[in-house]
Order: C-alpha cells, then sequence, then structure tokens
C-alpha cells in the first residue's frame, strides 16, 4: 500500500525547509528526490509521485527556501550557494530515511539549473539525475528582462516582480485544468525577486559552462515547443558533458512536460525506463 509522509529539517542558515514523499508498498528500489521550478512547490507533484511509486521508486518533493511550506523570503536567495548547502542536506535527509538506495535528483526549469550547477559544484554521488525543461538559454524578452537584474540587485534586491508566466499562459501545458491549478494555488507564488532572478542568470551561464565537469548519469528532457525556457539550452548543456548523457526532446510538448495530456504517461515512464538501467548505487 502506497505511504505518504512528511519532514522537516534545518538549512545551515536556520531556516525550516519542508518535504513531502510517497513510498511504495514493499522495499523501494530507488528514490526520486525532486528539485521543483520558480515559484512552485512539492506539493504540485502528488500525481507524478504516484507514477514513480508504481514503478518501485520512492519519490522525495521538498519545497525549496522561500516557497511552499519552507521557510524563508519568498522567491529570494542572495546568492547560488546558499541553494548549494540546502541541497546538501536535501540529500543527505533523503539518505538517512533510505540508507543504502540509489539516489536520483529530478530537476524541473529553475531546479534544472539549480541540480546541474550542485552536480558541477559538489559532485555528489548519485545514481543519476534528470534535468526537465531546464531554462539554461533564456527567450529574447526574458534575456533582457533578465539582464537589468544585474545593477538591481545591488539596490533592491528583495524587490519582487511578476515572473512572466502570465502573458505566456496557454503556451505552458496544453490542460488548461493545470493552468487554472497553478493560478488558483495560494501556495504558488506568482513573483520572483531581483535577487533570486540575478542567482538564476548566473546559475545558468555557469551550467553551460561547466558541463564537461558533471559526473553523474544525466538525462535531459525538454518540450520542443517549449516558448518559457528554450529547448537549445537543453541541447548545449547535454552537447557539453562528455559522460553518460542522454538528451530526449518531446515533439510538441510544452513547458510543463510531466503534466501534458497524453504525453505524462508516456514521459514517466521514459524517465523511470532509464532509471531502471542506471539503478544501481555508486
Amino acid at each position: 500500500m502506497l505511504r505518504t509522509d512528511e519532514f522537516r529539517y534545518q538549512a545551515a542558515d536556520g531556516l525550516r525547509l519542508f518535504a513531502r514523499m510517497w513510498v511504495p508498498a514493499g522495499d523501494p528500489q530507488g528514490i526520486v528526490v525532486l528539485v521543483h521550478g520558480l515559484g512552485e512547490y512539492g506539493g504540485r507533484y502528488g500525481e507524478i509521485g504516484r507514477r514513480y511509486t508504481d514503478r518501485g521508486y520512492a519519490f522525495v518533493a521538498g519545497d525549496l527556501r522561500g516557497h511552499g511550506l519552507s521557510e524563508g523570503r519568498r522567491a529570494f536567495a542572495s546568492g547560488i550557494d546558499v541553494f548549494m548547502d540546502d541541497l546538501d542536506r536535501y540529500v543527505a535527509e533523503v539518505r538517512s530515511r533510505f540508507p543504502g538506495k540509489p539516489v536520483f535528483l529530478y530537476g524541473f526549469s529553475m531546479g534544472s539549473t539549480l541540480t546541474a550547477v550542485y552536480l558541477v559544484r559538489r559532485k555528489p554521488v548519485l545514481a543519476g539525475a534528470v534535468l526537465c525543461s531546464g531554462g539554461f538559454v533564456m527567450p529574447a524578452a526574458s534575456a533582457a528582462a533578465m539582464s537589468k537584474v544585474k545593477l538591481l540587485r545591488h539596490l533592491v534586491p528583495t524587490l519582487a516582480v511578476a515572473n512572466g508566466m502570465g502573458p505566456v499562459r496557454d503556451k505552458v501545458c496544453h490542460d488548461v485544468s493545470v493552468l487554472d491549478a497553478y493560478d488558483a494555488d495560494d501556495l504558488v507564488y506568482k513573483k520572483i525577486t531581483v535577487g533570486l532572478a540575478a542567482v538564476i542568470m548566473e546559475a545558468n551561464q555557469e551550467a553551460l559552462v561547466h558541463a564537461r565537469e558533471i559526473r553523474v548519469p544525466l538525462l535531459v528532457m525538454h518540450g520542443s515547443d517549449d516558448v518559457i525556457a528554450l529547448p537549445e539550452g537543453s541541447q548545449r548543456l547535454a552537447d557539453g558533458v562528455t559522460g553518460d548523457v542522454t538528451l530526449k526532446f518531446w515533439p510538441g510538448l510544452y513547458h510543463f512536460v510531466h503534466f501534458e495530456p497524453g504525453a505524462k504517461e508516456q514521459v514517466a515512464g521514459y524517465v523511470a525506463d532509464w532509471m531502471d538501467a542506471h539503478c544501481a548505487v555508486p
């Protein structure tokens, strides 16, 4: 029988961070550890988590600092190392609950950027990592807006502005019910601070420049019709990896590839098959 649970843990600077988990009956063969996207939180991934528990994996979905039920100023970080330290503790907490099990990080959107930089900087020992819809290359309008934060981050780092999803709402997911749920969810923060925007911008660049330093098996996925984060970014990242890397483009899919109607089961199945092939404790 599927078991659900939650836990809290403490960041290096004292913030209390929150996580949920879905655990299959019996002994899980591996652990999928979510690193979610901007403004959202782990609780949005219950349906997705159950697809992996059906394949024998436990699914852990933590809320990043400043997101969901975790503490911290909403959608803000003073620097990338704050997230790196959080991920160290997050992974350690997961390992303490599932000792000896293969661990896979699953980064989505901003979470892909954070995960990629984490793999570069901290060199974690993992069975593998999945980078989905990563924003390593942004559309021209987004890139222009992000460039302005270089100055503003030193003047008003905590200033919150719209995250830019609104004008392209109908290009985020083909399932309108997913978009409506996103808009109506009070735990989804629809803004971004100047400080976090600067962190993401710099992290995207770092991930591309240092992709060759990633040492764990990597699955990079992207919807071919994503206008939030350009597929070119995933191509460039994968091209820079010198080790075990699989690049998968999903024709016709938008940014929320794991929520896309008619394809979400296939996406989860593809990831699970890839993990099955890499499911050994490194």
